[in-house]
């Protein structure tokens, strides 16, 4: 069985979909050819160029894609966009000024636990902040639902930024993303 979103995902194509409208398919449908599609035709382009164009990029509710992705369990589209250098891992929503992170963890409260506990370990390891609040005052792990590995995760990781430790070599390195792949 192929997978649902790789049909619409091909119409787009043969519609002549812009840029911006490939990289919200593919954080709604975790369709990361579709970035590396994007990727590949921005070769060209400085890598803060790139950035800037990825960074800018947002669904008609002004979700950035970081968002989009967590709000529908993207993970391997969330793991490409990690990939492109100078990507913005904290943008805000325009609503609630929601991060990222604070819409793992409502996905994690309201659909997948597991997913959501993985999406967020990798948020984190890749750099976004657990220590922003959203206009309502919260942080990510105030909005933790009956989830303790969640909110061990976000409150390890609200230690290590506010002590300045991540990646000086303080801290045991469990896997760390590294440059050389």
């Amino acid at each position: 069985m192929h997978h649902p979103g790789a049909c619409i995902g091909q119409r787009l194509l043969i519609q002549g979909a812009s840029p911006r409208e490939l990289v919200v398919e593919a954080c709604r449908r975790d369709q990361s050819h579709l970035i590396e599609q994007v990727l590949g035709d921005m070769e060209e382009k400085t890598n803060e160029q790139v950035a800037q164009f990825f960074n800018e990029v947002t669904d008609s509710m002004g979700n950035y894609a970081l968002h989009i992705c967590a709000q529908y369990g993207s993970y391997e589209t969330m793991d490409t966009l990690f990939d492109i250098q100078y990507f913005e891992c904290d943008p805000l929503t325009r609503l609630d000024k929601d991060t990222p992170l604070h819409t793992a963890v409502r996905y994690a409260n309201e659909k997948d636990p597991e997913l959501g506990a993985h999406m967020i370990s990798m948020m984190c390891e890749a750099g976004c902040d657990p220590r922003v609040r959203n206009k309502h005052g919260q942080k990510p792990a105030d909005l933790v639902y009956n989830n303790n590995e969640i909110k061990k995760t976000l409150q390890q990781n609200e230690y290590i930024m506010a002590e300045g430790i991540q990646n000086n070599g303080d801290v045991e390195s469990d896997g760390e993303p590294s440059d050389s792949d």
